[in-house]
């Protein structure tokens, strides 16, 4: 018994020590793998790496992506390098995207991980789908360290590492990739993002190739700016270009960079061209596109444009993103690495070396102008873009066009100039872009029925009658057209979105249509100087903005005939409105509301305050007001009674004519409120100078009173009431409310409000008040009359105040009623005692001023 115990236990420590021995040759043995030859700028890449791995014992998956040439292998085999000594088995697998092509590569994968991590040959495990369940058995409980190198599909992680249970505590899984929508896919959280090099790292790095060290001849410094300039940061381009251009001369370096610039090479542009060959086919065309056309283009521009051409454009995006081959910056512009864009150039090019004709794409101004000026079109086209920044002209039939019969877009933009009009336009076109346009109409045989984009910005165009045969245009941009002066029915285009007529300085009439178009969501007519009418009517409503700005001969706004509640914007700065219809309430949406220099526009519309989130913006720079609190909790004050012109602004002999609303009137009102007389205020007139230059200054301490008392018999006197308001901000103009209430013996008889748009410091305010009957009143009894006054101030948006309310309440720098002597008894009419009535303080009244004038400080 004992015999056999001690041989048991020397068989066990046999096979102990032997576990030892073999775990210790085999980190002894191990040889780390080749990194780089010139390992530059790998630090910050590999420590964050590191990072993401993390050192405790939860299993761990880091994605690492970026386009290709990037560097994505390279730190994954530096931090292989750095823990691979932690770990009981190690693989690393590489260029899984050329092995596993078909499901027999798979099955070799899955051998060749399971052999170096168990250190066994000849594993053999048959097909796919029996290798998933074997590689979770046999390294469920070791903790290994597992590069998954150059990954393009999702089942390759499927079945190489399916799950962090696969692996026993503390395993580290490393995946590269170009595409990271495919890590996300597979529940990779933890990314990192190889950069390109900053321009430190890129010059040591090309200088290690084409110098063989960090060192270079001063003379080589154009050619080294040059080389890491079309690099852009790339270490494929920068390593394969560096060691093409050791040992060459100045001459040979600059003939290699000149072609390089003309034609990617080769080694480059294949690598590259693996993102692209594994695009689907509307992917692919998206890709091209943006090579050869939108390259730091607005995202909004580009989608535009690529669903005009009839591709998927957000699901194509989101693809070229996730493969790299794209980045969406943070002013959501599409940019494209500059080596990625010549890649896809070059695949253009390919299709026709040296015909451009036959090529899908034209984008080199050289290129174009032979086509059109050999009249050379083919159907091969499908896209020009003509950016002519030199004036040039283009010395051609006007027929070239006649032959591109697949051609979808046509922008021309810049300096060319036309020999001739165009004869013809394809009928395929989706987009029609063509700046300065020679011809004052388009082809007579041109029916682009699937034209979505018509922009003609400072074009010779003098008519534009869209029939039935421009039924898909989504975009109409027709600014800085001169001899444009009339703009007719839009009926057949109704899918309409974006509509720009800015500075189309001849223009004196839009359709009526216009005001009718359900789809469309912008409208601009900026700087038509000669338009005083947009449209009588509007009922847009997708419409979101507005623009009327520096239209000075425009009178009025058109009526909202139905709610519109998708509006945000409405710009009227500089225009000559007048008046803002009752009906404007109806755009429910309106969030903003300029009128800066609108210096005929002097009251809002009762309307307006229905509005609960409207600013009215009046001054250049400064945050606009949020209206009157209150009022769109009260639709009767919307839908109130109004006066017009019965209140006075008056100022120096001149007068603004101020409507009246009646939030308030009593079935038994016979009061009412009418304008003054205009000769009355120019005897007043001398009264106010005093008033404001202060010769008549009174001050009662302690007074701040917005009420005035007196009393009557027999009839309600004929009076005018005049209030001196006072301002409280200083901007170049303000809004105010001001809002009286008249009650004869406690009882309200009416309360009326208006509001006033000013840049005056001070207005004055003045209207008539008088008895609508006869026999109303006591002819013994004295009748109280008490008016009560309100002044508000909109708190500008943005301000920090105390409190939540929207409006400062103001006050009054004096108050004054008048008792004018034709038809009033003066006897029949007392004032309270507080008051002042002429002369007073060695003041004598105007001899043209009859009556009974009274002042108040208040």
């Amino acid at each position: 018994m004992y015999f056999i115990s001690m041989m048991g236990r020397s068989e066990s420590e046999y096979k102990f020590i032997k576990k030892i021995v073999d775990e210790a040759s085999k980190k002894i043995n191990r040889t780390p793998l080749h990194v780089a030859d010139n390992p530059v700028g790998l630090e910050s890449s590999v420590l964050e790496v590191m990072s993401l791995l993390g050192s405790g014992s939860e299993v761990s998956m880091v994605g690492i992506y970026g386009i290709g040439g990037i560097g994505k292998t390279t730190v994954a085999r530096a931090a292989y390098n750095m823990i691979a000594d932690q770990f009981e088995g190690l693989c690393f697998l590489a260029d899984i995207r050329e092995k596993a092509i078909s499901k027999h590569r798979l099955v070799q994968l899955q051998e060749t991980l399971l052999s170096d991590i168990l250190g066994e040959k000849d594993i053999k495990v048959g097909d796919v789908s029996r290798g998933i369940p074997i590689i979770e058995r046999r390294l469920r409980k070791k903790k290994v360290l597992l590069i998954l190198d150059d990954v393009d599909k999702l089942v390759q992680l499927q079945v190489l590492a399916g799950g962090y249970c696969w692996f026993g505590s503390g395993s580290k899984i490393i995946i590269t990739t170009r595409d990271k929508k495919l890590l996300a896919t597979h529940g990779v959280v933890k990314l990192h993002e190889v950069k390109q090099l900053n321009d430190e790292k890129a010059f040591e790095l090309f200088s290690w190739h084409a110098f063989k060290r960090n060192k270079f001849d001063p003379s080589y410094v154009d050619i080294l700016n040059r080389a890491v300039f079309y690099a852009c940061g790339l270490p494929l381009a920068l390593e394969v270009i560096g060691s093409h251009l050791f040992g060459k001369s100045l001459d040979e370096c600059n003939s290699a960079l000149d072609k390089y610039e003309r034609i990617p090479h080769r080694g480059i542009h294949d690598i590259l061209k693996v993102s692209y060959d594994g695009l689907e086919e509307d992917e692919k065309g998206i890709f091209l596109d943006i090579a050869c056309f939108f390259n730091t283009c607005n995202m909004r521009f580009v989608k535009q444009m690529l669903h005009a051409r009839g591709f998927h454009a957000e699901d194509g995006i989101r693809v070229l993103s996730d493969k790299s081959l794209i980045k969406i910056d943070e002013s959501g512009c599409v940019k494209m690495h500059d080596l990625i864009q010549h890649m896809g150039r070059e695949i253009v090019r390919q299709e026709s070396k040296l015909k451009p004709r036959k090529r899908s794409r034209l984008w080199l101004d050289e290129d174009i102008v032979r086509v059109l000026e050999e009249n050379k079109g083919t159907d091969k086209i499908e896209a020009i873009m003509l950016n002519v920044r030199d004036k040039k002209e283009v010395q051609w039939s006007g027929k070239a066009f006649k032959k591109m019969k697949n051609l979808k877009i046509l922008v021309i933009i810049g300096q060319a100039i036309f020999s001739s009009i165009p004869q013809h336009l394809p009928n395929s076109l989706r987009v029609l872009e063509w700046s300065s346009y020679p011809s004052p109409s388009l082809p007579p045989d041109f029916n682009p029925k699937e034209l979505e984009i018509l922009n003609m910005p400072q074009s010779c165009l003098e008519f534009f009658q869209p029939l039935k045969r421009f039924e898909s245009l989504i975009s109409v941009n027709f600014e800085d057209c001169k001899f444009l002066t009339e703009l007719h029915s839009l009926c057949e285009v109704p899918f309409l979105r974006h509509l720009s007529l800015d500075n189309c300085t001849n223009l004196i009439k839009v359709h009526d249509s216009v005001g009718f178009l359900d789809n469309l969501l912008f409208l601009s007519a900026i700087g038509c100087t000669q338009l005083e009418i947009l449209v009588p009517c509007i009922k847009l409503e997708s419409l979101e903005f507005l623009d009327l700005t520096e239209c000075f001969r425009l009178k009025s706004f058109p009526e909202v005939v139905g709610k519109m509640d998708k509006i945000k914007d409405v710009y009227l700065d500089k225009t000559g409105i007048t008046k803002l219809p009752h009906s404007i309430g109806n755009l429910v949406g309106l969030e903003r509301l300029y009128l800066r220099q609108c210096t005929q526009l002097y009251q809002l519309p009762i309307s307006i305050h229905i509005l609960p989130n409207v600013e009215v913006i009046t001054d250049y720079g400064k945050r606009g007001f949020q209206l009157f609190e209150g009022y769109h909790e009260d639709k009767e004050k919307v839908s109130s009674e109004k006066s017009p012109s019965a209140m006075v602004d008056y100022n120096e002999g001149s007068f603004i004519y101020l409507d009246l609303c009646f939030p308030y009137i009593s079935f038994h009102n016979v009061i009412e409120v009418c304008s003054p007389n205009p000769l009355e205020c120019h005897n007043f007139g001398f009264l106010f100078k005093l008033l404001q230059a202060g010769s008549l200054n009174w001050y009662k301490p302690g007074s701040r009173t917005s009420s005035m008392q007196f009393w009557f018999r027999k009839k309600f006197p004929k009076i005018a009431l005049c209030f001196s308001v006072e301002a409280y901000i200083n901007r170049a103009s303000w809004v105010l409310d001001f809002e009286f209430t008249l009650l004869i013996n406690g009882t309200k008889q009416f309360s009326s409000s208006c509001n006033y748009i000013t840049c005056k410091w001070n207005p004055i305010l003045w209207c008539d008040l008088q008895c609508k009957e006869e026999g109303v009143f006591s002819k013994h009894e004295w009748n109280e009359v008490e008016i009560l006054c309100d002044v508000k101030y909109p708190i500008p948006c943005g301000e920090r105040v105390m409190v939540t309310a929207r409006n400062k309440i103001g006050s009054l720098n004096w108050s004054l009623i008048y008792v004018y002597e034709e038809g009033n008894n003066m006897e029949d009419v007392e004032f309270k005692s507080s008051m002042l009535s002429f002369p007073f303080f060695g003041v004598k009244p105007m001899s043209s001023l009859p009556g009974c004038l009274y002042y108040q400080v208040v």
